[in-house]
């Protein structure tokens, strides 16, 4: 894991000074700070996939990206997870891609029970949300409870999660 966050962090830190030139100058703390965020926040993704029990998902919502319209819902465990095994150990952070938005995968879980909370009051909260994009390697990975949004290449990942919608 600490060499995935060094690589984010020379990354994150070589984006912010390519920029330099387009916005102004910033001072180095400004750049380390951004880069360090960027760190964290691909550490904190990373962490997420590995501590995913996909046991307790629910159920995955495939939806057509343009319109919104359900494909697929997916219950079956097994195929969750094997649609998701590519991304573990995924370290390739890459930016938005240019190419409009296919599918929506929406990974729905069920709320932790609460002291003297009855099962039959549980509800199910969108966990994770997966985007991938016409012919691209790219996949957009928002999870959900906090909003943290980062992009993945992963041709493995993104080929993965298509083959659930058709």
């Amino acid at each position: 894991m600490g060499a995935r966050t060094g690589i984010a962090t020379l990354l994150a830190a070589s984006i912010a000074l390519s920029l330099t030139g387009c916005f102004g100058m910033p001072s180095p703390s400004d750049i380390a700070n951004q880069a360090e965020d960027f760190a964290s926040q691909a550490q904190e993704l990373a962490d997420t996939f590995s501590n995913v029990d996909w046991g307790k998902a629910c159920r995955l919502v495939v939806r057509d990206a343009q319109t919104g319209e359900v494909i697929r819902e997916v219950t079956d465990q097994r195929e969750i997870e094997n649609a998701f095994e590519p991304f573990s150990g995924e370290g390739g952070i890459a930016t938005e891609p240019d190419e409009p938005a296919e599918y929506v995968f929406e990974l729905w879980e069920p709320e932790t029970q609460k002291l003297g909370q009855s099962a039959d009051d549980l509800k199910e909260y969108k966990g994770l949300e997966v985007t991938t994009y016409e012919e691209s390697p790219v996949v957009g990975v928002e999870v959900s409870p906090i909003g943290l949004k980062l992009y993945l290449t992963s041709q493995a990942a993104a080929d993965a999660l298509r083959a659930l919608a058709i």
